[in-house]
């Protein structure tokens, strides 16, 4: 019996002063959309740690996952065929300054309730971290 297995993700919606951290992707699937930062969770970790990995690789900052915002796992929300876990981060440092990295095009911060269109389900994720309440860790 063989079985199509979906991968999993980690996003990370990272607030900086009432701001999200948004990043421009370079490259396909999605490529030019805004999207959270997020990748794929490696077999040696957790998709909380794989958020906070993703994210400083992806736009240079350390953070921590302080809320746990759901799983998505629409069947068509990634061409890949993932499934993400979304995290709300905060900054270890909260004077440092995001910037795109190797995947990124460009980062910028906006207004979470009025973001730019965002690529595969983000702005699900965005809005469903903004409606949830989140105690830190």
């Amino acid at each position: 019996m063989s079985h199509d297995v979906r991968a999993l993700t980690a996003d990370g919606v990272v607030l900086v002063d009432d701001e999200v951290v948004l990043l421009e992707r370079n490259h396909s699937p999605d490529e030019g959309s805004w999207v959270l930062p997020g990748g794929f969770v490696e077999p040696d970790e957790t998709a909380a740690t794989a958020a906070a990995r993703e994210v400083e690789e992806e736009i240079g900052m350390a953070v921590d996952t302080v809320g746990f915002v759901g799983l998505f796992d629409a069947p068509d929300r990634d061409p890949r065929h993932t499934a993400t876990a979304a995290y709300v981060c905060e900054p270890v440092d909260a004077t440092a300054t995001p910037e795109a990295r190797e995947e990124a095009t460009r980062v910028d911060t906006f207004d979470p309730r009025d973001p730019p269109e965002l690529g595969f389900d983000h702005a699900d994720v965005l809005d469903a971290a903004l409606d949830a309440e989140f105690d830190a860790q």
